[in-house]
C-alpha cells in the first residue's frame, strides 16, 4: 500500500505543504523515481507488482473491488 503523499498519488491527500514546498517537491520526486526503479526491477525478476492507494485502501468499497480483482474467487468451489 503506498501513501499518497509519500508516493506522490493524484489526489486531495497527495498536496504539497506550502512551508519549504521545494524541499518536498525534490524529495517526492525522488521517491516516484525510486519506485519506479523498484518495479524495473521486480519485473526483471519475474515478480508481478500491485499498487494499492492508501485512499483506495481507506474506502472499503473501493479497496473491495481491487482485492476482488486481484484475488478472484476460485470457480471451482
Amino acid at each position: 500500500v503506498n501513501g499518497c503523499f509519500w508516493h506522490s498519488h493524484r489526489c486531495k491527500r497527495a498536496r504539497i505543504p506550502k512551508t519549504n514546498a521545494n524541499y518536498w517537491v525534490k524529495k517526492l520526486r525522488r521517491n516516484v523515481d525510486r519506485d519506479k526503479k523498484t518495479a524495473r526491477l521486480l519485473k526483471k525478476s519475474g515478480w508481478r507488482r500491485a499498487v494499492i492507494w492508501e485512499c483506495h485502501a481507506k474506502d472499503p468499497a473501493k479497496l473491495d473491488r481491487i482485492l476482488r480483482r486481484l484475488f478472484p474467487l476460485d470457480s471451482r468451489s
